[in-house]
């Protein structure tokens, strides 16, 4: 059993230790996970890369 759905790939990269704070936080406010917020910006890059 693979741990990353078919057609993705993962990926791991260093970010600001003020940055992910702010990411963890504004996951648990919102009672969701960093990932999502992620997801959302990569969305919104293609929205405006077609736009």
């Amino acid at each position: 059993m693979r741990r990353v759905k078919e057609g993705n790939r993962r990926l791991t990269c260093d970010i600001p230790e003020e940055l992910h704070k702010k990411l963890r936080f504004l996951a648990v406010e919102h009672n969701t996970s960093i990932a999502r917020y992620v997801k959302r910006i990569e969305e919104m890059a293609k929205e405006k890369i077609i736009s």
